[in-house]
């Protein structure tokens, strides 16, 4: 068995674990404030929706060879 199953197994990273008090682990991240840019996300799921259709029209009115040789061009 490896050495991390055994460390388990024996109960030494439990102990570790639970013998850390609160003050030894350091402070919790505060959580932000500022106000999240969610149009940015819904931007990029647009896009990536869009992209995709785009390539599945691709393929299938071309077939895949299409686009192959845009990801060749795109990449070179």
């Amino acid at each position: 068995m490896s050495p991390i199953g055994n460390c388990i197994r024996n109960g030494r990273v439990a102990r570790r674990v639970r013998n850390a008090r609160a003050d030894e682990i350091g402070p919790t991240a505060e959580p932000s404030h500022a106000n999240t840019p969610y149009w940015l996300l819904w931007l990029t799921g647009t896009v990536a929706f869009v992209l995709c259709i785009v390539a599945f029209v691709l393929w299938g009115i071309n077939g895949p060879s299409t686009l192959f040789d845009v990801v060749v061009a795109l990449c070179t």
